[in-house]
């Protein structure tokens, strides 16, 4: 076997989230469909689970293995960690490798930057993020990118990583404040990047035209956003079937008839200059939620990219 790359975290954070959203979007605009991507599956473990990821866009193939542990934090561990490897898809030959949680949290808010730069008027927005972990801060920067931001407002319980991430944010010259009830009343965007397994606020806590972002929970029984605002929303998913097997926000709101499967919008029309849909409100005004799980194809787009500039990139 041929000597493989090591791609560091450094060389991830060189590339950075402008062109991990311009990698997603030329894979969207291409003609990829998401739904053809491979299903990824769940192993259970005694102190939490794995995720296996595969995926084949083209010349490459991707596989992706990362395991999330609840338990990890109380002990000074990561909870999600993992490798990425991509493969030459003509001989399945291993190419490169990565830290695979490092390439998911720059996945995830690379694909809600795309999402929202389609989504979103507001060229100063007023976010409100729940949640103060990596995730959080990723998808500011992310947003930064293609947005000037006005604020934003976190709400997380964790005293110590909200402390955190008011400082970082704050030292990109954003306002960053703990947020409150006007706070959300006001955002334009909401992004909700928690571990919460119940609904995070209600319809009427919210801006009727706001745009929600996801992206916390991928089990069919977990939720951030609940039935009333779902049902309210134009919803946006990254692929129908993953949705309806992982995204428990859509699956309990179609259980209780706030929405229905058809209702569904796939991102990928968003980059295709096709409508989208006909919106539920008969205008482009109102609310809209964008409900990501994370799929292979994001992780493989991102990565075959880099590895294709890897001469520009930190390696080491």
């Amino acid at each position: 076997m041929t000597q493989i790359d090591w791609i560091s975290d450094s060389a991830l954070s060189d590339y950075g989230h402008a062109a991990a959203i311009d990698a997603i979007s030329r894979t969207l605009e291409s003609g990829f469909d998401p739904s053809s991507d491979k299903v990824r599956s769940f192993v259970e473990f005694s102190q939490g689970q794995g995720l296996v990821m595969p995926s084949e866009i083209g010349d490459y193939v991707g596989l992706k293995f990362v395991t999330v542990a609840p338990g990890n934090p109380s002990n000074n561990l990561e909870r999600i960690q993992g490798i990425f490897t991509l493969f030459d898809s003509r001989s399945l030959t291993p190419l490169a490798q990565c830290n695979g949680a490092a390439l998911t949290l720059l996945r995830t808010a690379a694909v809600s930057g795309a999402v929202i730069s389609r989504l979103t008027e507001a060229k100063e927005p007023k976010v409100a993020i729940f949640g103060s972990g990596p995730q959080a801060l990723a998808h500011i920067l992310s947003i930064e990118v293609i947005a000037n931001l006005k604020s934003v407002a976190v709400f997380a319980r964790n005293s110590a990583t909200s402390d955190t991430l008011l400082q970082t944010v704050r030292e990109t010259g954003v306002s960053c404040h703990l947020g409150d009830r006007e706070d959300l009343l006001e955002a334009d965007i909401i992004i909700t990047a928690t571990t919460a397994r119940d609904p995070l606020f209600t319809l009427d806590e919210i801006n009727p035209n706001a745009l929600i972002v996801a992206v916390g929970s991928h089990e069919a029984s977990a939720r951030e956003i609940g039935s009333d605002v779902v049902g309210a929303a134009q919803v946006f998913v990254e692929d129908v079937a993953t949705c309806l097997r992982e995204a428990g926000d859509v699956i309990l709101a179609i259980q209780d008839g706030s929405i229905t499967e058809a209702e569904l919008v796939p991102m990928s029309s968003l980059f295709r200059n096709e409508p989208a849909s006909k919106l539920r409100h008969g205008s482009e005004a109102g609310l809209k939620l964008y409900k990501s799980t994370g799929m292979p194809w994001q992780d493989l787009a991102i990565f075959s990219d880099i590895y294709e500039k890897r001469g520009f990139l930190a390696t080491g």
